[in-house]
């Protein structure tokens, strides 16, 4: 694949990479969402709606992706 204005050409091994990063970093953000909602739950006895709901919609769209996958590869 070559992008036309850079110039630069694409293979498989940057689209692997691009892949794997962006999936570290969801897991890295899920880790963090958790750990400041279960920071706030127990120290401060604060329900965060707003982190809980970031790691709802982490885990459905892990999973609706998941099977996806699994049905169509």
């Amino acid at each position: 694949m070559r992008i036309p204005l850079i110039g630069v050409n694409i293979d498989e091994r940057f689209l692997y990479h691009r892949r794997r990063s962006t999936s570290l970093a969801a897991m890295a953000g899920a880790l963090l969402a958790g750990g400041m909602f279960e920071y706030d739950w127990f120290a401060r006895h604060f329900w965060n709606r707003e982190l809980i709901s970031i790691l709802i919609v982490m885990v459905v769209v892990k999973f609706a992706t998941m099977t996806w996958y699994h049905f169509t590869d």
